[in-house]
C-alpha cells in the first residue's frame, strides 16, 4: 500500500488526520505542519517527546545547565507570557509560510531594542526594512505590554526587566536553531508543532506550552 500523502513510499502506519496509511518519512516531516495531527496521535506524541529530548540534550551540551535552569526559573514565574509569545509565532507562521527564522530573530532584536529604549525613559518602537519582522515585533510588544501595563492583570504582571529577560531567552533559542539546523524554518516548525491546528466548532486552536531549555 502506497503512502496516502506522497503516493510513492510504502505506508507503514495509520494517520488519523489523513484517515489513511502514511509512510514514516511523510509522518516525520509533515506532522503538525502540513498535516493537522490530532494531539492524541501516538506517533505525534512520541515524535514530540523524541524531538524535545534531542533539543534538550543538544542545548545542555552547548550551553550548560545554567541555560536550562535560567529558562525554567523564568517560565515558572510566568508561564503565560511564554505561551503567549509562542502562540504568536505559531499563528503568524501558519498564516504566512514565507516567514523564516531570520525574520523571528530580527523581530526579537527589534523588541529588545525597543525595551532597552523604554528603560532609558523613551517610548520609541524600533523598526527595520523587514516588514515581516516589523509586524511580528509589534505583536510581541502588544503581548508584553498587556502583561506589563494592563490594569486588569495583577498577580501575573511583569516588569520591563522581566520582559527583556524573556525576549533574551527567545533570542537565544532562535539562534540555537539557526546555528544547529540548516532549514530556514526550523525554529518556526519547532514552535508550530506544539500548537497544532485543530478542527473545533469554535475554530479556536489548542494551546500547549513548549518546555525546553
Amino acid at each position: 500500500m502506497k503512502c496516502v500523502s506522497c503516493g510513492k513510499r510504502k505506508a507503514k502506519r495509520h494517520c488519523p488526520a489523513l484517515r489513511g496509511s502514511i509512510c514514516p518519512v511523510c509522518c516525520g516531516e509533515k506532522r503538525g505542519v502540513a498535516i493537522k495531527c490530532p494531539p492524541d496521535c501516538v506517533y505525534f506524541v512520541e515524535g514530540q517527546k523524541h524531538q524535545q529530548l534531542k533539543v534538550m540534550h543538544q542545548r545542555l551540551k552547548k550551553e550548560g545547565a545554567v541555560s536550562y535552569v535560567r529558562r525554567a526559573e523564568l517560565y515558572n514565574r510566568n508561564p503565560g507570557v511564554f505561551a503567549r509569545i509562542e502562540k504568536i509565532f505559531a499563528d503568524t507562521f501558519r498564516a504566512n509560510r514565507k516567514l523564516r527564522n531570520e525574520d523571528v530573530l530580527s523581530a526579537l532584536t527589534l523588541v529588545k531594542d525597543t525595551l532597552d529604549t523604554e528603560k532609558k525613559g523613551l517610548i520609541y518602537q524600533h523598526q527595520s526594512e523587514n516588514s515581516y519582522a516589523n509586524d511580528l515585533s509589534t505583536r510581541i510588544l502588544i503581548a508584553l505590554t498587556d502583561y506589563k501595563d494592563s490594569p486588569e492583570i495583577s498577580e501575573d504582571r511583569i516588569t520591563i526587566d522581566f520582559a527583556a529577560s524573556i525576549v533574551g531567552e527567545f533570542l537565544k533559542e532562535a539562534k540555537f536553531y539557526m546555528e544547529n539546523d540548516s532549514s530556514p524554518e526550523s525554529y518556526l516548525v519547532h514552535i508550530l508543532r506544539y500548537y497544532p491546528e485543530e478542527e473545533t466548532p469554535s475554530g479556536r486552536q489548542s494551546e500547549q506550552l513548549i518546555i525546553t531549555p
